[in-house]
């Protein structure tokens, strides 16, 4: 069943087999957030926390979600692409190539056992209805 690891897999940072979707953004403070429901085994939730968003490019749901620290060349690519300055260690690939990713400062996540609809563990996220 769905795995998540913490451990440093190559550039991987995270990586889970279950299905996340786009929970919620918070403008006042870029605050983003995924979630994956525990509506399957192994009756879980995870929530994927990112804070100091300064550009992301998302799809609204994942089927399995890899995230890892984009490189050097990713970081200029995107920094040219989009007219932003992206620094090293600020931007996360979500998946494989530059299709989905975030510009912002380390994510961080928690498994728990929350309803789908209960608070988020990381607190209320202002700006949000």
């Amino acid at each position: 069943m769905g795995e998540v690891t913490p451990d440093f897999t190559s550039s991987d940072i995270f990586r889970s087999d279950r299905s996340f979707k786009v929970w919620q953004y918070a403008v006042g403070h870029r605050r983003l957030l995924l979630r994956s429901s525990r509506d399957m085994p192994p009756d879980t939730r995870i929530e994927i926390y990112f804070a100091n968003v300064d550009l992301m490019l998302l799809r609204p749901s994942y089927s399995g979600l890899v995230i890892r620290r984009g490189d050097d060349e990713e970081c200029q690519k995107v920094g040219l692409d989009y007219g932003v300055e992206v620094k090293p260690g600020r931007l996360y690939v979500l998946g494989s190539g530059l299709t989905s990713f975030v510009v912002a400062a380390p994510p961080q996540w928690h498994e728990d056992e929350g309803e789908m609809d209960d608070p988020s563990w990381f607190g209320p996220l202002r700006g949000t209805f």
